[in-house]
């Protein structure tokens, strides 16, 4: 299957950790932005509706983005069959609105700084499910003790309190049970990609997830109020941030192992 950048630049191990690394940073620069986007457009922490509102927006922009570029290339790519909607339509579940409704909810209680590092946990989430799901994706020295360092960091900076704060439940446990559940969406869609195109993957996947966001804001009664232009730059921004990086990401995953792009550990 063809896409924009080479298969050799996509299974490279060189570029396929910088690509990995920028799109981490593109979601680590989220956290601020959407610590922002909560001032701008007025959303108290406690607003849930409004939160999900705001997060189903954004990343169904992002798929709408991300399925424009593909529909430039080759609009047959991206055009969602009946027997891709069930697969698909679980991946957007997981990875979009499963993930981000918890995140969300836990960024009311938790700073942008403390939840970077948090994010790590579906890094080690993937090593782990990747052994379980794929027999080529096998667990090694390396990986786990990659894991274990990894893991005994994000316990010490969670429970040692200090200015980066101390455990919560509602903070820390939903943002961690949210990058489980990203980390299983890995595992999906790289189960899925093999007969896909990353781009159509990467876009309805938000779409649907995006737009269930939306709908489940709405029927608490959420509401989402557009006061000024850093409004709409912020979600612009956080949109098109979300929508390229999901995109690379897939497209990685379709040509590596889950626990290679994961913690980018040479293999």
């Amino acid at each position: 299957m063809k896409h924009s950048i080479p298969k050799d630049i996509l299974t490279n191990s060189f570029f396929v950790t910088g690509i990995a690394v920028f799109c981490t940073l593109l979601w680590g620069t989220a956290f601020p932005a959407i610590k922002i986007g909560y001032r701008l457009f007025d959303i108290s922490s406690g607003d849930t509706p409004s939160i999900l509102i705001f997060a189903g927006t954004r990343f169904a922009i992002a798929g709408l983005i991300v399925l424009s570029i593909g529909l430039v290339k080759n609009p047959r790519k991206i055009l969602l069959h009946k027997k891709d909607i069930i697969p698909v339509g679980i991946l957007g579940f997981f990875q979009t609105f499963l993930q981000y409704l918890l995140l969300y909810i836990g960024l009311t209680s938790v700073s942008g700084t403390k939840s970077s590092l948090l994010t790590s946990v579906a890094a080690f989430g993937s090593v782990i499910l990747s052994a379980i799901f794929f027999k080529s994706d096998k667990l090694t020295v390396k990986k786990i003790l990659g894991c274990l360092v990894g893991i005994s960091g994000i316990v010490l900076i969670t429970f040692s309190g200090g200015d980066i704060g101390g455990f919560t439940l509602v903070g820390d446990g939903l943002v961690i049970l949210s990058n489980l559940s990203g980390a299983f969406g890995n595992i999906i869609s790289k189960k899925i990609s093999n007969e896909r195109n990353p781009v159509q993957i990467s876009g309805w996947q938000l779409v649907i997830g995006g737009t269930a966001l939306i709908i489940s804001g709405m029927i608490f009664g959420g509401k989402l109020i557009f006061y000024n232009i850093q409004c709409v730059m912020i979600l612009l921004y956080l949109a098109f941030m979300a929508g390229i990086a999901f995109m690379l990401w897939t497209m990685l995953l379709f040509h590596n192992n889950v626990s290679k792009i994961a913690v980018n550990i040479p293999q």
